[in-house]
């Protein structure tokens, strides 16, 4: 069954199940039970990539409900945050910083 858009004169637009047979016939309000028209409305086309529909819901996800990330380091763990270098950066081979 396909969900069809209907406008309500008295209480406005709302959505509805019906049957494909049933797609002319008109839908009672479920607020005031008065007959409403089927509205013309674009179909809901995915023509995104996936890459970029995850990406965005992952993006609307996060912006009203950013996860919070707790991490407890050992000393000496070996991670990039954690590492402190002790030792000064090569300077024999300059010619090779940002290769």
């Amino acid at each position: 069954m396909p969900l069809y858009n209907y406008v309500c004169n008295a209480c406005g637009p709302f959505e509805s199940w019906s049957s494909m047979s049933e797609e002319d016939r008109g839908c009672a309000c479920p607020d005031c039970s008065g007959a409403s028209e089927r509205d013309v409305a674009a179909p809901h086309l995915g023509l995104m990539n996936t890459t970029l529909r995850r990406a965005l819901a992952r993006s609307e996800k996060s912006t009203s409900e950013p996860s919070v990330v707790k991490r407890s380091h050992l000393a000496g763990c070996g991670c990039s945050l954690c590492k402190v270098s002790k030792k000064p950066p090569s300077v024999r081979r300059r010619w090779m910083i940002g290769h």
